[in-house]
């Protein structure tokens, strides 16, 4: 049986995670896992209208862990006639990972710890140190420019929170004439 924890335009539905859940087309299917290794059977699947998030130091969902969580959200949209997008990702105390139909195309990881702690696992891959202030981890960010063919594509985003402040964003722009975009301030 279905929950509606919040009904808004474009709003978020939580579902049981057992609960098949089908999202509208223009709407990410988010799932929140206990754990950073995306294993198991996620705690909460919904749909959510964008990534941009900003958890504090709470847990995202009853049931979560306040630190030590990840969150998945994927969605497969019509690209059109294709072109030149900006893929935009940010994150704050953990880890964000974009995929374009299974291939990574953003990796922000997190401090060193992460690969010996199951963060974002890569086999062999070596994690890029986080800016670190006296306030903790900093927001980091990336973009990249490429271009999408037209028809149906498949987004993925993953995010990872080790301890700390919460924070997450993802955005798709098409590329304008100019060829600049502007990215998402951090928080």
């Amino acid at each position: 049986m279905a929950t509606v924890i919040a009904a808004a335009m474009g709003g978020v539905y939580a579902l049981t995670a057992e609960a098949a859940v089908t999202c509208a087309p223009s709407m990410f299917k988010r799932q929140m896992f206990a754990n950073t290794s995306f294993s198991g059977t996620p705690l909460t699947t919904d749909c959510d209208s964008a990534i941009d998030q900003d958890w504090g130091t709470d847990a995202p969902a009853s049931g979560l862990p306040d630190d030590r969580f990840g969150v998945r959200w994927s969605v497969t949209r019509d690209f059109g006639p294709g072109g030149p997008f900006t893929l935009i990702a940010s994150g704050r105390d953990g880890g964000v990972r974009v995929y374009v139909d299974g291939r990574l195309r953003i990796d922000l990881r997190g401090d060193l710890r992460g690969d010996a702690r199951g963060d974002l696992p890569t086999p062999g891959a070596t994690a890029v140190p986080t800016p670190v202030s006296a306030y903790g981890p900093m927001p980091v960010s990336q973009s990249v420019d490429l271009t999408i063919p037209s028809g149906r594509h498949t987004l993925r985003v993953d995010y990872v929170n080790r301890s700390g402040a919460a924070e997450v964003a993802f955005t798709a722009v098409p590329l304008s004439r100019s060829g600049t975009v502007s990215p998402p301030s951090p928080r």
